[in-house]
């Protein structure tokens, strides 16, 4: 498997997580998603809100089950930088109220010890139009 094709592999791995974790689907651990972050791992929310680790993680373990969006990824653009990569997408949130869109761009370090071989370092996502 190329980067081209293991790194979005790796995007839509973790929001099939999301999307499981939020509707409350038995059997899974947070370590599933948690494994995968470093533990410098920083998120930019659209708001602009800069969650880390520890806060980022406690936020998705709350989730659990309480129905979120479900969550789409696609466009992905990928650059291959090395043992790093830099990956570009779109997020599709969804709920029976409304749409929205982000732009989400992620680094992550190739790491075959982490649930989906790679290690998320840092994301950023901003608003998109619908």
């Amino acid at each position: 498997m190329t980067i081209e094709t293991s790194a979005p592999a790796e995007v839509i791995r973790l929001h099939r997580f999301f999307d499981d974790w939020y509707r409350g689907v038995p059997g899974l651990s947070i370590a599933q998603f948690a494994d995968a972050m470093d533990p410098r791992f920083t998120i930019v929310t659209p708001e602009g809100k800069v969650l880390g680790h520890s806060s980022i993680v406690a936020a998705v373990e709350n989730g659990f089950g309480k129905r979120g969006p479900s969550i789409a990824v696609e466009n992905f653009h990928v650059e291959d930088l090395g043992t790093v990569v830099v990956c570009r997408y779109d997020e599709i949130h969804e709920t029976p109220q409304e749409v929205a869109r982000r732009i989400s761009t992620a680094v992550m370090v190739i790491d075959q010890d982490t649930p989906g071989g790679y290690r998320w370092v840092t994301v950023h996502e901003t608003w998109a139009p619908a």
